[in-house]
């Protein structure tokens, strides 16, 4: 009997996916290597989500691993984890070759610009050198970490900035940098979205939905998400988007896998992959994609390590739009009356899930440094034509004016 959901990953924005494992009727099991994880789930092994040999080691001798129905994490250092779980279990995975792309954003942009995808300039350091201040007379330029998690380690510079802030923004990559490799990107203007990707074994890749991404200005330099809005743009511009984010998926190998993949679409209607991950995230694929695509993203996720098939392109979408919407409030002012955006918007859009931990009454509010400094969040969920950004750009106008004042 498989009945154990394996969350590799305690942190609060994967409860979603135990509500739907359960609701699949699965108890869950997290590996996380802190001692107090925000989830617990029905038990912990406080082990790094990295260690795979020690998990399935672990759960070998619980005499559990026979009963593991599926394995998720939303941090790209666990991919491999994941995989080997599913390998021992017999599953579909993500190969070897493919697995290499999955922890380096310089390995990936590598490819997709053999495969004319990049459409920007990109370079990678070790050690900060006088070429990145000729880069920086020609761009403004962003940098990261070779590869890191929850958006640490981000800077945009501007275009002419000083050695003094190029150094900055350059040790400050290097230092979240786990291969001490960092990234210095010509920076792009346009929009970013986020993009679901599934693909099956057999060359078929269907993208479930994509987000229109917001970022807050509440930050020193970092690229932090404030809003993720589903099915927010017209079907033309989803397909497009689609069209390049298959081949940015087959273009590094990926197959057996869920992609998360990021892109600008640039004003001339050019788009250039950011990055992305062999995975999804918590609340995106546990409820937000469901939402939008009117299917189980988790469910055909399960299917295909089971030998299953998805359809090639776009799924098709519904008349719904999903937000992943984060509490954004003013650097430096305090919070004088707890107010959710629920209490703003229309009666017709709903809440599927929150978390308010971050709002507390007198607290006066930080510049933010990675995700995992935001505030709270609500997954919503309205009509196409309702739950519309300016909608919500709004309601959040008028909590912000009764929620917080001056200091």
């Amino acid at each position: 009997m498989k009945d154990i959901f394996l969350l590799l990953g305690g942190n609060k924005l994967n409860e979603g996916m135990i509500r739907k494992m359960r609701s699949k009727g699965c108890k869950t099991y997290v590996i996380d290597w802190n001692e107090k994880p925000y989830l617990t789930g029905d038990k912990h092994y406080q082990i790094d989500v990295k260690d795979s040999e020690k998990i399935l080691k672990v759960l070998t001798e619980d005499n559990v691993i026979d009963r593991v129905e599926y394995a998720f994490s939303s941090i790209d250092f666990a991919v491999p984890s994941v995989a080997a779980i599913h390998r021992r279990l017999g599953y579909l995975t993500l190969n070897d070759e493919a697995m290499k792309y999955t922890s380096s954003k310089s390995m990936m942009t590598r490819r997709w610009k053999e495969c004319g995808l990049l459409n920007r300039e990109v370079f990678s350091y070790e050690n900060f050198d006088s070429s990145i201040l000729e880069l920086n007379k020609k761009f403004k330029l962003i940098f990261k970490p070779d590869n890191s998690a929850s958006s640490r380690g981000i800077t945009v510079v501007e275009k002419n900035s000083s050695e003094e802030i190029l150094k900055k923004a350059f040790d400050r990559a290097k230092k979240d940098a786990s291969d001490s490799e960092v990234e210095i990107e010509e920076y792009v203007e346009g929009t970013e979205f986020t993009v679901e990707i599934l693909g099956d074994a057999y060359e078929s890749v269907c993208v479930f939905g994509m987000s229109r991404k917001s970022h807050t200005k509440n930050t020193n330099g970092n690229r932090i998400a404030s809003k993720l809005h589903y099915n927010a743009v017209p079907i033309e511009i989803q397909n497009h988007i689609a069209d390049i984010a298959i081949k940015c998926y087959k273009a590094l190998g990926f197959s057996a896998s869920m992609g998360h993949l990021e892109v600008i679409l640039k004003e001339n209607g050019e788009i250039s992959p950011l990055e992305i991950g062999a995975r999804s995230s918590g609340f995106i694929a546990s409820d937000l994609i469901d939402i939008c695509s009117g299917d189980d993203f988790v469910g055909s996720f399960i299917n295909v390590l089971k030998g299953g098939r998805v359809p090639n392109g776009l799924h098709k979408q519904t008349d719904r739009t999903a937000l992943y919407y984060f509490y954004d409030l003013p650097f430096g002012t305090r919070i004088k009356k707890l107010c959710t955006i629920m209490e703003f918007l229309p009666d017709n859009v709903i809440s599927h899930f929150s978390n308010r931990d971050g709002l507390v009454l007198g607290k006066v509010i930080p510049k933010l440094d990675n995700d995992n400094d935001r505030l709270g969040f609500e997954i919503l969920e309205g009509p196409k034509d309702i739950l519309t950004i300016e909608t919500v750009k709004k309601a959040e106008e008028a909590m912000i004016k009764e929620m917080v004042e001056e200091i």
